[in-house]
């Protein structure tokens, strides 16, 4: 009774090979394939798989410095990440797909090591391991800044994806012929206001209080020195006079000068300053947090100045700001 089932299975085997052969288009059966489940958890969560005698000693002092660092302009403390740390055997299955895991390990070569997709998609995974716990702390201290623009510009790059999937493309689509330059704009947003070189936009939340902000506009390029501080600075206080009134007499917005923005290099092609701070109004008692890009557009000439603020009095912060972040890093010059 062997011999014929041994027999069809050998005819089976070359009526597939044949099949095989002959498959010239479409997909290939030969092609290794990697199923991934979708990642788990927020935006803005960390997993950290640690031992406990790390995370309670200054190793973890040094990761909670780094990744629970406040957010940059505004007026509350809000930690970067909410943190998860978890003790090498309590890592299950339930945190094995999180989008952000950071895994620290002692009795290994010195190494930070970044791994994308790891066990789901879109998700990323840094490994920092060291021989000893006095010098992976030392590893921590020194690396721990870049590692943490890694998981930051991640969390970039998702909320921009979000955000595109339900955008008011009408609206993206009038800005583009209008003012030649490309920018998602989340869905209820409206068109307050636009003027030649200058557009403003507006989401009104009643339920929560919330009131996000965009404003764009332009200026012809003439040097460099248009993107310092103090240029920018002037700039958006000039745009606040002009569109922001308050509802006393002689208010209008202006930067917060009492506490200093944060100025940096958002990126250098097309060269872009970024700068975060609050703003209040003038002769008034209303204020919020704000954050700018100040692009040059060498093609046309020009510099591109995206801002978006907030009033945001009795809510946390962090994720408006963050996702008028995401607006402005979306933005496309022609």
């Amino acid at each position: 009774m062997k011999t014929p089932f041994i027999n069809l299975i050998v005819v089976l085997s070359v009526l597939f090979s044949g099949c095989k052969q002959k498959t010239t288009n479409g997909l290939d059966p030969d092609k290794s394939r990697s199923f991934l489940p979708p990642n788990t958890g927020n935006i803005s969560e960390l997993v950290i798989v640690i031992p406990d005698n790390l995370w309670d000693g200054t190793t973890g002092q040094e990761l909670k410095n780094i990744f629970q660092a406040n957010v940059l302009g505004i007026p509350q403390q809000e930690a970067l990440f909410d943190v998860f740390a978890i003790n090498p055997t309590q890592f299950s299955n339930i945190f094995k797909t999180h989008k952000n895991i950071l895994w620290l390990t002692i009795g290994k070569p010195s190494a930070v090591n970044r791994s994308d997709s790891k066990w789901a998609k879109d998700q990323l995974v840094v490994s920092i391991s060291s021989n000893s716990v006095q010098e992976l702390t030392n590893l921590v201290r020194s690396k721990g800044i870049e590692v943490r623009e890694w998981f930051l510009a991640k969390d970039l790059d998702r909320r921009i994806k979000k955000i595109a999937k339900s955008s008011d493309k009408e609206i993206q689509k009038e800005i583009f012929e209008a003012y030649k330059y490309n920018i998602l704009v989340p869905n209820n947003f409206d068109v307050i206001l636009s003027e030649q070189d200058f557009v403003w936009l507006r989401r009104d939340q009643a339920k929560v209080n919330v009131i996000s902000n965009l404003w764009i506009h332009s200026l012809p390029y003439k040097n460099t020195s248009q993107l310092s501080k103090k240029n920018i600075i002037q700039l958006r206080d000039s745009l606040g006079r002009v569109h922001v009134e308050g509802a006393r007499p002689q208010s209008y917005m202006s930067t917060e000068v009492l506490y200093e923005p944060d100025f940096t290099v958002k990126s250098e092609s097309p060269y872009t300053m970024e700068m975060r701070g609050l703003w209040t109004m003038v002769n008034d008692f209303l204020g919020g947090s704000f954050i700018s890009h100040s692009l040059i557009d060498e093609k046309n000439q020009r510099i591109v100045y995206a801002e978006g603020f907030l009033y945001c009095p009795k809510q946390r912060k962090r994720f408006y700001i963050q996702e008028l972040e995401a607006v402005l890093s979306s933005i496309k010059l022609e």
